[in-house]
């Protein structure tokens, strides 16, 4: 802890989460989040015992909302949340005591006022394993954010908060755990999605795309992940993850060709006229 005798107070932090059918992780994330002063759960139809496991962590603000999106369902639980510092996690995410004890530190040190956002890497686990390379790992993303100060953006797909300004000089101990696929089908699954948002992702940035992209941008995406980012090193796992994501771009592309073809943009841009 820093020593400093005229500062009397720490800043106070809400976590934030969005759920739908997670009880298999929401204990597990709660559980990892005693350092904050509360957190904001906005669920969305949940059927499972989700609510239920949440209601019985006493911390825990449970707002039951419709789906609207990542971005805006994100935006209720801030618009809820008490204090002005926002940590953002998901249900698969588990923070360790490490960043716990880093979060202490920085709330009680002058450097906050200083900034608006922090990042902080993650360490992501697939099939029970630590991807330590392609492009999965360090992973930074800004977690931790003053909620007068920045925003998330209104991207489709892969959210982030704007802007990104600081971050926490934290240990390798300190790297928030990501637990993202316990089965194959789910990251297919996830990256078959991944791909759909991406065509519309894309499509709301109005870029053109060109069929010989239906075929570079899949084969660069493999290249780029498996040798560039060393997903070889991950051996059998590191190519499954590589040409997953490989597969996603070909789904964005893909779909966001013939979206095009059809019209689709034309309609998108007539709707806001």
């Amino acid at each position: 802890m820093y020593s400093d005798p005229t500062k009397v107070h720490s800043e106070g932090l809400s976590a934030i989460i969005i759920t739908k059918n997670e009880e298999v992780n929401i204990s597990r994330c709660l559980q990892s989040l005693t350092f904050v002063d509360e957190v904001v759960l906005v669920d969305s139809g949940s059927t499972d015992k989700t609510l239920e496991l949440a209601r019985s962590f006493g911390n825990v603000k449970v707002i039951e909302a419709p789906w609207f999106g990542f971005v805006r369902n994100k935006e209720i639980a801030v618009e809820h949340a008490s204090h002005n510092w926002i940590f953002w996690i998901d249900a698969d995410e588990e923070v360790p005591t490490a960043l716990c004890e880093e979060w202490s530190r920085f709330s009680i040190s002058p450097i906050i006022h200083n900034v608006a956002a922090c990042d902080l890497a993650r360490k992501t686990f697939f099939l029970g394993s630590w991807v330590k390379h392609s492009g999965w790992y360090p992973n930074r993303t800004v977690r931790f954010f003053h909620k007068h100060k920045a925003c998330f953006s209104q991207s489709v797909l892969h959210e982030r908060v704007e802007p990104k300004i600081g971050y926490l000089k934290h240990s390798f101990e300190s790297d928030l755990f990501h637990y993202s696929y316990t089965t194959l089908y789910q990251y297919f699954d996830k990256m078959n999605r991944y791909g759909a948002a991406g065509a519309r992702e894309v499509i709301r940035r109005q870029k053109k795309v060109y069929l010989a992209q239906l075929f570079f941008q899949p084969l660069w995406t493999f290249f780029r992940f498996y040798f560039l980012k060393r997903g070889f090193l991950d051996g059998a796992l590191g190519l499954v993850v590589c040409l997953g994501a490989a597969f996603s771009n070909f789904i964005k592309y893909t779909n966001c060709y013939f979206m095009q073809k059809s019209g689709y943009v034309e309609k998108e841009k007539q709707s806001k006229s």
